[in-house]
């Protein structure tokens, strides 16, 4: 009966160290993934940055040549 319980205890042992492994490669692979969409963000509101400098400027640029005429 010991040797039963014994066997039961390493496969349950296994089975848990498995689903930890398991459970910090996923943490690991979502932080990756959380990271890599963090970046994407941050490119992207400098692009937006760029493009609302460049319509402000061109809308300046406009009022003046109005204001020129």
């Amino acid at each position: 009966m010991g040797l039963i319980i014994l066997l039961a205890i390493i496969v349950l042992g296994y089975l848990l160290f498995g689903q930890l492994q398991q459970s910090r490669h996923s943490q690991q692979q979502e932080q990756q993934r959380t990271a890599a969409l963090q970046q994407q963000v941050d490119e992207l509101k400098q692009r937006v940055a760029a493009l609302e400098t460049i319509v402000i400027d061109r809308d300046e640029m406009l009022r003046q040549k109005f204001r020129d005429l």
